[in-house]
């Protein structure tokens, strides 16, 4: 390696240049020494690089490109690297020698897929079951109180279910759900409409009032109401696209500017509580004004969605992969990131990740559903198998076992604890990690 040796050879005590053919023999400062030993890896690394990409359009791509040429470093660390209990490495499998793919170790709760996943995790992670509740949608912190609320699954009404205190009651063989909030501080769970227009995800607006995405049914168009947490006064934001219903808005999330945008797949019609589709699904901003503007199409099954901390990208989930209540191993498990210009329009987008089930399990692909983002840019995912966190640039990090999680949310004096809701329970997490996109709440946050 003549340019290597030349490079090595051009370094003396003093700092005087060598001819690359010279014996002489220097003393070495351990400065000099560390300079030599890097410029070797480097020199090294770049001879093993065929066809560098040095001319990157975006970061992510130098990401990816470095990561990929490090493989190799994090590999043998990871042997070495001292895990935190519960954790173990996730591995690569092999069908045709019956390798299976998931985790090193059994009753594994934190599957590691990257060193920097441990970061999130701290050295002593753990799991906890805040509640046994039907929990679903939603997962939102007020700060005021110290609550999270969130919704329930969806169920049909029933004669034995209309026995309720409710003013408002649904007919039976009607679809609906409730929409609750849990202490932080007692554990207590309370309802706080027992009857909805089949609510789904929910989001603080920036004076702290609860934001629904109410599905309808039957003939009643979706809507978003606005809910005020102190009164429970309702008020309908908006329920229709140039005259055109809304399908069943489904996640929704505020922009600093006070903008509100919302997914509208038509999982209404799919899962059978509505007969007709106005618009396959897009997703939608609601101006300050009131104004209705559809910003992005060509989705299967628009989801969850999250502005990143600097509102600069924009991720959403396609669960195309659930039509209604089959799967479809053709259709998208997908994450999706844009790109926001200044005028607050979308572009570029890309694919992030294609998302599966960390050991390969029935369904056997993933299915993306609430994502949330921390103030470092890694995405939080629910997933049939828990939460899978991703890097900035759609990296795998890691999985937060627990099975069939929809949705979740950042809370607590810090942001810092992670809520899960899986239909059947609500559990949490503490992390390394703070979340993002949490206006209301951020004013309130401690350091």
């Amino acid at each position: 390696m003549p340019r290597l040796e030349g490079i090595l050879c051009a370094f003396t005590m003093k700092g005087e240049a060598v001819p690359p053919g010279s014996q002489q023999r220097h003393g070495l400062k351990p400065l000099t020494l560390v300079a030599m030993i890097i410029v070797a890896i480097f020199s090294v690394w770049f001879s093993q690089i065929p066809n560098a990409p040095w001319s990157m359009r975006y970061e992510d791509d130098a990401e990816n490109f470095l990561a990929t040429q490090l493989d190799w470093i994090t590999g043998a660390a990871k042997k070495q690297q001292k895990l935190p209990p519960g954790a173990c490495f996730w591995q690569q499998g092999s069908l045709i020698k019956g390798i299976p793919t998931g985790p090193s170790e059994p009753n594994c709760k934190f599957q590691v897929r990257d060193p920097e996943f441990l970061e999130i995790l701290g050295s002593a992670p753990e799991l906890k079951l805040v509640a046994k509740t039907d929990a679903h949608e939603g997962g939102v912190y007020h700060p005021d109180n110290n609550e999270f609320y969130f919704s329930s699954s969806r169920h049909t009404v029933s004669y034995t279910t209309l026995v309720t205190s409710s003013d408002e009651k649904p007919s039976a063989g009607e679809q609906n759900t409730e929409v609750k909030k849990i202490s932080l501080s007692t554990g207590e769970v309370t309802t706080v409409f027992p009857v909805t227009d089949v609510a789904n995800g929910m989001v603080l607006d920036k004076d702290g009032h609860l934001l629904i995405c109410q599905q309808g049914q039957g003939k009643k168009p979706g809507y978003i109401q606005r809910v005020d947490v102190k009164t429970l006064n309702t008020s309908i934001v908006a329920d229709n696209w140039f005259g055109v219903p809304f399908n069943s808005p489904n996640d929704v999330v505020v922009k600093s500017d006070g903008t509100i945008w919302f997914t509208d797949p038509v999982y209404a019609r799919a899962q059978g509580f509505k007969s007709k589709v106005h618009v396959e699904g897009q997703l939608y901003r609601i101006r300050q004004d009131g104004v209705v503007d559809a910003m992005a199409s060509n989705f299967q099954r628009p989801n969850g969605l999250a502005f990143s901390e600097d509102e600069k990208r924009l991720y959403l989930t396609d669960t195309g992969f659930l039509k209604g209540e089959e799967y479809d191993n053709e259709m998208r498990h997908h994450i999706y990131v844009y790109e926001v210009r200044r005028d607050g329009t979308l572009s570029s987008r890309r694919l992030l990740a294609s998302v599966g089930i960390y050991d390969g399990s029935a369904p056997g692909l993933g299915l993306p559903d609430g994502i949330k983002v921390d103030t470092k840019g890694r995405i939080y995912v629910g997933s049939p198998d828990g939460v899978q966190v991703f890097s900035r640039s759609g990296k795998p990090l890691g999985l937060i076992a627990l099975p069939d999680v929809v949705n979740l949310g950042f809370a607590g004096e810090k942001l810092n604890q992670l809520y899960f809701l899986n239909d059947a329970s609500i559990h949490m997490i503490e992390l390394q990690a703070t979340g993002a996109g949490l206006h209301y709440a951020s004013k309130y946050k401690k350091q």
